[in-house]
């Protein structure tokens, strides 16, 4: 509509002459986005985007849609001869319109106020692996037909729940989904990372654009499957897609981007489709024979006559930790490089270079997960990097913004913003143990729960409650392409009374579960993330806490804390406590169970409980594995 539409100089009067125009970024504003989208749901059973509301000057709704053409087509109204009708109406005899929209007001006021609770339950997890059993597809990976999206958080929920429940046809799915994902066009084998999702069943042809949350979650799954599985593949592709991450979506003061766009020179794919001629223009003869071959290359093509590189059809294509099978003297990272220096000369990408805190938070989780369970320091350093650049440009008056671009920071933080931060600080201090992490983690939660919490009822709004006001104040609750900031609330919540000990989070933490099994009733499927939580809660839980004497340092103090990151990420229900003489203090005002547990005079002593049941502490680390 952009282009056909608004840049239609007939249209562009109509609007100018007779409207307010008023374009709405949905990652911006995330709180305007779902109100007027719950209007068009409201009014038309589905909504979409392009997203298009009529509205008075006040912000009340009595007309709503998606898409429109210029003019009318195929039974289709068209975009002028509504402005037009519309226009006419308002000006002839706009109560109609009025009374309209008061309708549709009150109708979403009494919407909201029907939150259903229900108590929690295996259940409902138990019928969402079932309902993934039902859809999965056992040739390709995914779940449904085409178009596919990864939708990572579905595939740690199998995970988890696989462990849990001894269940491996959940395990298999998810590492069956994971592996066909890899092997696709979806996949970007020359330059890493993932599109946004797949046209076809195969995972072949992707819509190319590329996003920061998409690759957070993915990572995050790859690496939970690492931790599981030890298969090399998973643990290779992690690196794929935060080294994609770190050259192309990094900010120099460590913040992350928001992603790059599917078209290049205004046509979608260019940049990442080849011919056989350019691969052995880049490679010479011998090596871009042997990488057509590996990587599907065809004088026909996969795509518009031109090649999406895939190893679909390469059964070799687990060989050399994770690559296609090199064949003869073919160094294959050595020719992705070339290949990805050739493409960049090529063609560009626009890049959308904001800095989203909520989308930063699950990649700072990601880069965490992915630090300890690969044991590559690295990504934890660029899991602080990223944190230190949200405290320094996107914090005002002890507020949470929403978006940095050029040097310019602005936006009133929403839910998202919030949990999601919560949760990448406490992720950073599950694999650091630097209490700064938990403390700043706990202040966030404090101002997300005063801000936020519908105390009355459970759940959380999506604008904070000292927030601009809108017709409606909403709450959302499925998890679709990126889990919703109930789940990531409930997670900060569920991480802190564990961690903690402090029963005013768990407190919240069993209103909000109930308000979110009531949300999973119709279709728990769709609320994989919060799930997670939920299995956290009802199975049981193990902590750990290790103390450790003054002199313990050097090295071994930095594999020993390696080592425990590593059992926090890997372990289900596992948290673990780290206190020493520098952070004793610190760490009883926010864990004051901790305060019980005397420094040893030399090494480390471990505390392990589950439930109400505590094994005598140990000195090494090994008696502790092997309980877990």
């Amino acid at each position: 509509m952009e282009r056909e539409s608004f840049e239609d100089d007939g249209i562009a009067r109509i609007l100018n002459r007779d409207y307010i125009c008023i374009k709405v970024d949905r990652e911006e504003r995330p709180d305007v986005d779902s109100v007027y989208m719950s209007v068009c749901q409201a009014m038309n059973g589905q909504g979409g985007w392009p997203l298009t509301i009529l509205m008075t000057p006040d912000c009340r709704p009595f007309f709503s849609g998606t898409y429109f053409p210029p003019k009318a087509r195929y039974g289709r109204v068209g975009l002028e001869e509504l402005l037009a009708a519309v226009s006419a109406q308002w000006k002839e005899g706009r109560e109609r319109l009025l009374k309209g929209a008061a309708q549709i007001e009150a109708f979403l006021k009494e919407q909201e106020q029907a939150d259903v609770q229900a108590k929690p339950g295996l259940e409902v997890v138990h019928r969402a692996f079932r309902l993934f059993a039902d859809s999965f597809d056992k040739r390709n990976g995914g779940f449904g037909q085409a178009p596919k999206f990864p939708t990572p958080h579905n595939l740690m929920f199998l995970m988890e729940y696989g462990v849990r429940e001894n269940q491996p046809k959940a395990v298999d799915m998810a590492g069956s989904t994971l592996t066909q994902m890899y092997r696709g066009g979806i996949f970007d084998h020359i330059g890493g990372g993932f599109s946004r999702y797949s046209t076809d069943e195969q995972w072949l042809v992707p819509h190319f654009e590329k996003m920061l949350y998409d690759n957070a979650l993915l990572a995050m799954a790859y690496a939970k499957a690492y931790g599981l599985t030890g298969r090399g593949l998973y643990g290779y592709v992690v690196q794929r897609i935060l080294g994609y991450v770190e050259a192309e979506l990094t900010h120099g003061g460590g913040g992350f981007y928001c992603g790059q766009d599917a078209d290049s020179d205004g046509v979608e794919g260019r940049y990442y489709v080849f011919t056989p001629e350019e691969i052995k223009q880049v490679l010479g003869p011998d090596r871009g024979d042997a990488f057509c071959s590996q990587y599907g290359i065809t004088g026909k093509g996969n795509f518009e006559g031109r090649n999406i590189p895939n190893l679909l059809e390469n059964e070799d294509f687990e060989a050399a930790g994770g690559e296609a099978s090199p064949g003869a003297g073919m160094d294959v990272q050595a020719c992705c490089r070339k290949l990805y220096d050739y493409r960049i000369r090529r063609a560009r990408l626009h890049k959308d270079d904001k800095i989203l805190v909520s989308w930063n938070g699950w990649m700072i989780c990601a880069c965490a997960m992915a630090g300890a369970v690969l044991g590559m320091r690295k990504y934890v350093d660029m899991a602080a990097g990223a944190e230190a650049f949200i405290r320094t440009h996107l914090v005002k008056d002890g507020r949470l913004l929403v978006r940095y671009r050029d040097g310019d920071a602005a936006g009133q933080g929403k839910l998202d913003d919030y949990a999601c931060y919560a949760l990448a600080l406490l992720e950073l201090y599950r694999v650091t143990f630097e209490t700064d992490y938990l403390k700043q983690a706990v202040g966030w939660a404090d101002i997300m729960v005063r801000q936020f919490f519908d105390r009355e009822r459970g759940g959380f709004y999506l604008y904070a409650e000292d927030g601009e006001q809108l017709i409606v104040r909403t709450k959302e609750a499925y998890d679709g392409a990126v889990p919703s900031g109930n789940s990531a609330a409930a997670r900060v919540l569920q991480q802190l009374a564990q961690i903690t000990g402090q029963t005013k989070w768990q407190e919240i933490l069993d209103k909000q579960l109930h308000y979110l099994a009531g949300a999973m009733a119709g279709y728990p499927p769709g609320h994989s993330y919060g799930l997670l939580v939920m299995m956290d809660v009802l199975y049981p839980t193990k902590e750990l806490v290790c103390v450790l004497s003054p002199s313990y340092g050097g090295e071994g103090r930095m594999r020993l804390l390696a080592r425990l990151g590593y059992l926090a990420q890997t372990t289900p229900g596992l948290s673990v406590t780290v206190k020493t003489e520098d952070n004793a203090q610190a760490l009883g005002e926010l864990a004051p169970y901790t305060r019980d547990y005397p420094l040893p005079g030399k090494g480390a002593m471990f505390y392990l409980c589950s439930g109400s049941n505590c094994m005598p502490p140990v000195t090494e680390l090994g008696a502790i594995v092997d309980k877990l």
